[in-house]
């Protein structure tokens, strides 16, 4: 059983990654979720959706009824494991495990809240302490990279941590999304794919674009995502006197097609896990500048396959832009690296396969 909190972003994007590929390889799937992952429609070969209200604000009356009913459908379906993914269905699964201790619950974060932007390091702390409560629930944590294991060991999870690597699968080449295409009739064009939602770096890159239009008067960027932060982003564009180079994109239907039209794609996050718009850029070999966060240097080398820069760092962002954006030779070599790094290293059947086998251990010890 997949049980989840949000159905898009990364963690929808996991979620419906493991379901697809676990049922063409013949396994029974039961998603629980407010509604099936996004992109969805319709649900693969054996496997079934229940339905289970779960907000990703903390509220106890609505909490404890997602808890009932979640016991209620453990003891009804008796799953195997228990895959929970998010801080909201990891706390709320693990304590469901309390009523049916023999069900291993695995768990994935997909970044720790505790380890997320916070206006408060009161919210930090109490989140970190509710992570540490429910260590002893989990029969394993799969951590997306290297950076999520050391911040799970630190709340005491041990040698219970299994680090599975986020992965996709490479395109084959293909077209460009056509405003991503107009957009480059006026001059170079940077590429950002993110919710817009706190914490996701945005207003670094707008405060860094006057140095940027100082050197590339004809600079487009384009922000392709969603979220509850876009008006208050279009309104620094406006204060900063970059809005007419910033373009308000909505979501993509199709990633990958707009990144094919960037010059440079550019992930500025101020937290992250292993995020997949990474692995997308790399998949579609396009130049990265990305916050060094989380689990962004496993994924990139450094000066090799992308370029890292501080998290919050407007002069080191803009600095690191200009001299990509004066070097097409090097914007092509770091492409074409981040391209062959994600073939080798980050596909979607080895994830599988390293996520199956964290299963069975789970199956057959718990």
């Amino acid at each position: 059983m997949q049980l989840y909190q949000p159905t898009g972003g990364g963690v929808g994007r996991h979620v419906k990654d493991i379901t697809e590929c676990l049922s063409r390889r013949g396994h029974e799937v039961v998603l629980c979720g407010p509604s099936a992952p996004d992109g969805m429609s319709q649900l693969p070969p054996r496997v079934s959706h229940v339905s289970l209200d779960l907000g990703r604000a903390v509220s106890p009356a609505a909490d404890v009824a997602a808890l009932a009913r979640l016991t209620g459908i453990l003891w009804q379906l008796k799953p195997d494991v228990l895959h929970t993914h998010s801080s909201k269905a990891g706390a709320v699964g693990r304590m469901a495990r309390l009523s049916r201790p023999r069900t291993p619950v695995v768990y994935t974060p997909h970044g720790y809240a505790f380890a997320g932007w916070f206006s408060s390091s009161r919210e930090r702390l109490a989140y970190r302490e509710i992570e540490r409560a429910l260590a002893p629930l989990s029969s394993r944590v799969v951590c997306v990279c290297e950076a999520e294991a050391r911040l799970g060991a630190s709340v005491g999870f041990s040698g219970r941590i299994r680090v599975v690597h986020n992965g996709i699968d490479v395109p084959d080449p293909g077209p460009s999304d056509p405003r991503m295409l107009e957009l480059g009739r006026s001059g170079p064009v940077i590429c950002v794919l993110t919710q817009l939602r706190p914490g996701k770096g945005i207003e670094t890159l707008i405060d860094a674009a006057p140095a940027l239009l100082a050197h590339h008067r004809q600079l487009q960027v384009a922000i392709w995502g969603e979220g509850p932060e876009r008006e208050s982003l279009l309104a620094r564009a406006r204060e900063t006197g970059v809005a007419e180079s910033f373009h308000f994109l909505g979501r993509s239907a199709d990633p990958l097609a707009a990144l094919r039209g960037a010059d440079v794609f550019v992930h500025p996050s101020l937290a992250e896990a292993f995020p997949y718009a990474i692995l997308e850029a790399m998949a579609a070999g396009a130049p990265i500048v990305a916050s060094d966060v989380g689990g962004v240097g496993e994924a990139l080398i450094d000066g090799e396959s992308g370029l890292l820069v501080p998290a919050g760092s407007v002069p080191a962002l803009g600095q690191t832009l200009i001299g990509l954006l004066d070097d097409p030779q090097r914007r092509a070599a770091l492409g074409s690296a981040a391209k062959l790094r994600v073939q080798r290293l980050f596909t979607r059947e080895a994830m599988i396969d390293r996520l199956v086998g964290v299963y069975h251990e789970v199956a057959l010890k718990d």
